[in-house]
This record gives structure tokens, C-alpha cells and sequence, in this order.
């Protein structure tokens, strides 16, 4: 994940046959509160491959049981109309992931009308991430933003969907699992991440998991196990990182150093909220 204020180059696309999109688009209700820029804009997913995000518009790539569909998602009134495939469980399941549709943040929000700093927050519609449609999507890419800059993510992130995916998809970890971790190192820019992609594919499941289980994935270690589980919605771990560091030394010790323990006890009145809390002050400082 990186702040929503890095540049990336946006890359249009254009569906693969205008016969095969709907004429009608699927509607998917959202809850209360929900705005469609800002869970887009949340974190730096949206700059990633395979999304495509004008402002108004979220296109991807996504592999169907139906084949290889470029879906567009907008939103107008109480739903989020969705072009591009069929209207099935699947994409209903990938589309609530994406968006977090299933998240209750009535807690949160009502934690947020007693703090001033994050009084904004419910008008705002904030609080919920985007996410890949896949577990293993948001793995691969949380492991392609570890010791490295945005730029090189992106870049990263781009030659995998290009060699392994199919037509601008994300590739399934079958995919990816194709290549042996030289040509993956070589091809994709990975560098050691490269042992770590090619081992999660082996691995890698469906189903949202505990912290000790995220924790024994290769690659992804504290850091990325608190982002794992935010988006799985349970956001009691923050990740510290140097832009955790950065961000609560500056907002709240003068810049001064100060331990990892005290930085993360300064959020412990949120209880299960911790990482949310946390991000919607950054996401607001940005």
C-alpha cells in the first residue's frame, strides 16, 4: 500500500468484443455511507495493474468461469452497476471483496463522531480499502511493495500481469507457478521477491485466514499480515512500517524517535479499529 498522492501513468483499455458486454449493467447495493472515490482512493491499489481508475470510472481485467471480461464499475444512487459480464455469484463475490461491501464500520464510525481528528470521516464516506478480487492478488502485490519504491512497484506489478496473466488479467497462481523463479526475477523486475510470488503460488488459498496462518506465508511476514488483515476487514494490527514511523513521529513526537511500542499504543483506544484509525489520519494527511 502507498499514498494516494504518487504519480502513475493511467493506461486505457478497450473490452474485448462490444458483443460481449451486457447491455444492462448489474447492480450491486452498497451500505450506508459508502463513496465509490474515496474506497477507490484509499490506498495505492487503484495505480496497480490490472485497475484503471479515470475518477469516475474503475476498469479491470478479470478472469471469469465465463472467460476473459473487462469489467466497468461506476456508481449512481444506492449501487454500484458493474458492465462487462454476466451477472453471477462469482462476480458478486469478487465485486463485494473489491469493495468491502460486507464491512460493518458502524463501530468505527461511531468511535470517529468522538475524535476530532476523524470527525471527517463519516461524511466523507471513508473506510473501506480497495482490494484485488483475490486473496492471492493482494499477497502478490503487498509483497511487491517491501523494501522498494512505489515507481519500482508499479513496474513490477505490470510485468507480472504482462508475462504470466492472460489479455491484462491478473494471472491465478497456476499462472504464475509456470515460471521457475529465474525467469520471474529476470522478466518481472522481482528481484528476491521473486522466490517469495513463486512460493505463494504453490501455497496460496482462497479463503481469508488467521494472523498466525498470514504470518507463515513466504513473503509477507508483520508488515504485510496487518495489511492482509485489513483487508479481510479485521483491522486490530497496524503495520508498522517507515511510513508509520514517518507519519506518527512528525503528527505527534515533533519529529523526535520514539519506539515501535509507543508509536502503536498511541492507537490502542480503538481498540479493533487500530489500523483504520490509523490510515484515515494518513490518508487524510496526504
Amino acid at each position: 500500500m502507498r499514498r494516494r498522492s504518487q504519480v502513475v501513468r493511467q493506461r486505457s483499455a478497450k473490452p474485448l468484443s462490444a458483443g460481449s458486454i451486457p447491455a444492462v449493467a448489474s447492480k450491486f447495493p452498497v451500505p450506508p455511507n459508502f463513496a465509490f472515490a474515496a474506497t477507490v482512493e484509499s490506498h495505492g491499489w487503484y495505480r496497480l495493474a490490472p485497475f484503471r481508475w479515470d475518477g469516475k470510472v474503475l476498469r479491470r481485467k478479470e478472469v471469469l468461469p465465463e472467460g476473459i471480461v473487462d469489467l466497468e464499475i461506476t456508481h449512481r444512487g444506492n449501487a454500484l452497476h458493474v458492465r462487462g459480464a454476466r451477472d453471477s455469484e462469482e462476480l458478486r463475490k469478487r465485486v463485494s471483496r473489491m469493495f468491502q461491501l460486507h464491512l460493518d464500520l458502524s463501530e468505527f464510525l461511531a468511535m470517529t463522531r468522538n475524535s476530532p481528528a476523524h470527525a471527517w470521516v463519516e461524511p466523507a464516506g471513508f473506510g473501506r480499502l480497495l482490494c484485488g478480487t483475490t486473496l492471492w492478488e493482494d499477497a502478490v502485490k503487498i509483497i511487491a511493495t517491501t523494501n522498494t519504491m512505489w515507481s519500482q512497484t508499479v513496474r513490477m506489478v505490470d510485468l507480472l500481469v504482462a508475462k504470466c496473466g492472460r489479455d491484462g488479467a491478473f494471472p491465478t497462481p497456476a499462472e504464475v507457478a509456470r515460471f521457475d523463479v529465474d525467469e520471474l526475477q529476470r522478466d518481472c523486475r522481482l528481484g528476491y521477491r521473486a522466490k517469495s510470488v513463486r512460493a505463494l503460488a504453490e501455497v496460496i488459498g482462497t479463503e481469508a485466514m488467521s494472523r498466525e496462518e498470514y504470518l507463515k506465508l513466504p513473503g509477507i511476514g508483520p508488515y504485510g499480515t496487518a495489511h492482509l488483515l485489513a483487508m479481510d476487514g479485521r483491522h486490530d494490527f497496524i503495520a508498522v512500517d517507515t511510513e508509520f514511523r514517518r507519519f506518527v513521529r512528525e503528527t505527534y513526537h515533533g519529529g523526535r524517535k520514539v519506539s515501535d511500542a509507543t508509536m502503536v499504543r498511541r492507537y490502542a483506544k480503538w481498540g479493533r479499529w487500530k489500523y483504520l484509525a490509523y490510515w484515515s489520519e494518513l490518508w487524510r494527511s496526504v
